[in-house]
């Protein structure tokens, strides 16, 4: 029949006009994030609170922006030394790409998401800086999956 979309608009407006303010005052209120919510990328660290990266370099390879960098150096005893590990906020999308690929489980997204600035300086982050790079836990004779 012709005008009932109309009337069902009309209805939908009602509904909406009597269910009153939905907005925050932000900044004095903040939404709660969900559980899965991508913010800036982070670094874990194991139990001594040393970082869990290896400067394996496979996220700098995966993320699809090229945001990610990691000067590194090999060391006399044959490991790693982290020089730098930047980061990119700027130009990151929040893919989570470089958290997939880690086969080290080293990075995660974190919580943090209020990251506008007007300094374009700030939109670069040193996540590591002059650290040793752990090395990798393999236990190929034990059978155990590499990270473990």
């Amino acid at each position: 029949m012709w005008g009932t979309g109309f009337f069902h608009g009309m209805a939908m407006t009602m509904r909406n006009m009597l269910r009153g303010p939905i907005t925050l005052r932000y900044p004095e209120e903040r939404v709660a994030l969900p559980e899965r919510a991508r913010g800036m990328l982070q670094h874990k660290y194991d139990e001594t609170g040393a970082p869990k990266c290896t400067a394996c370099m496979i996220c700098v390879n995966t993320c699809p922006d090229f945001i990610l960098t990691i000067d590194w150096h090999k060391t006399d005893d044959g490991g790693k030394h982290i020089d730098r590990y930047l980061y990119e906020v700027g130009g990151c999308m929040f893919c989570g790409l470089c958290v997939e690929a880690c086969p080290f489980d080293a990075i995660e997204m974190g919580k943090e998401y209020e990251l506008a600035s007007t300094d374009v300086r700030s939109l670069y982050r040193t996540l590591l800086c002059d650290v040793p790079a752990a090395g990798p836990k393999r236990k190929a004779a034990e059978g155990g999956e590499p990270g473990a």
